[in-house]
């Protein structure tokens, strides 16, 4: 299936969650996609804070209220999408919200989800407890990130005409690129591949992953253009898209935790946290699985 014929949306009562369903709603309709609304109700975090407390409570009217919240967060939603000409599915969920969404979107075998992200804090506070961050370390489903505040693109235009890819030599960084070059031509008019370089040691290397996804690009009919780029390696790929006005920027992540996760791994989560255009995220099935190069150094490219 394609990357956005089946598209799961989390729904909640924020603004970038708004702009989540705007964003899944334009993409079905570009791609004669599905459109899935999901909300769960986290209800037992709220019964449990007041069983903590001693209170001796009817928790029901509290449930049953945020049940219904829930319901209004789905009807507000499914209306969005209908402005842009789409009809979704509705699901009322309980429970933790990533898990269940993630239960939800195997069930359903959806192929992309879109999740709001917040600018709550500092970059260490930005996603404790954040939905979007475990959906993000967890799902194998492509996870589409999209900011509160994101300009919409005219709406003439498709979404993703101008896409930036970071790419190191990786399995999940593969897999983003095949994901890229797998868009209709019309969502990929103008691709670019960049490579961080930390060090000059770094850059020969770097150098060949980026003709090699240049050439896999070729191979597909694609016409890509490829550079490597030095400095941090967030700052270099979201100035990288900048430059290029990218519509989508696109990296593939291991999720992975410790002090030799892969590069894109700690990247891709800092990334998302201020990217001023929607993100795109890939992991693979065995992204817990140690990184090609040696585990002796951190990566030096992307």
């Amino acid at each position: 299936m394609m990357l956005f014929s089946r598209i799961l949306v989390g729904v909640d009562d924020s603004a970038a969650a708004n702009e989540a369903v705007a964003l899944g709603a334009r993409l079905a309709r570009e791609h004669d996609g599905q459109l899935i609304l999901g909300h769960s109700v986290k209800w037992l975090a709220v019964v449990s804070q007041m069983a903590a407390s001693g209170a001796i409570v009817d928790t029901s009217p509290i449930v049953n209220d945020l049940k219904t919240e829930g319901e209004a967060l789905l009807d507000r939603a499914i209306n969005a999408a209908r402005a842009e000409g789409v009809e979704a599915q509705r699901h009322s969920l309980e429970g933790e919200p990533a898990q269940r969404l993630l239960e939800l979107a195997a069930q359903l075998q959806c192929t992309a989800i879109i999740m709001g992200t917040h600018n709550r804090g500092s970059l260490e506070e930005l996603f404790v407890g954040s939905t979007t961050e475990t959906l993000l370390r967890a799902s194998m489903i492509p996870v589409l990130t999209v900011r509160s505040g994101v300009a919409h693109l005219d709406a003439k235009r498709r979404c993703f005409e101008r896409i930036v890819a970071g790419v190191d030599e990786s399995e999940p960084s593969d897999a983003a690129i095949a994901a890229v070059l797998a868009l209709p031509a019309e969502d990929r008019e103008q691709v670019f591949f960049y490579s961080v370089a930390h060090t000059t040691d770094d850059r020969e290397q770097a150098e060949r992953v980026v003709a090699k996804a240049v050439a896999k690009a070729d191979a597909c009919g694609v016409s890509a253009k490829g550079r490597v780029i030095g400095g941090n390696p967030v700052e270099a790929l979201l100035g990288a898209a900048r430059e290029r006005g990218a519509d989508l920027l696109v990296l593939g992540s291991h999720g992975r935790r410790g002090l030799h996760r892969l590069f894109l791994g700690s990247v891709a989560e800092h990334v998302v946290r201020s990217a001023p255009l929607p993100v795109l995220v890939i992991r693979t099935q065995n992204g817990a699985d140690a990184p090609r190069h040696s585990a002796q150094r951190e990566p030096s490219h992307v």
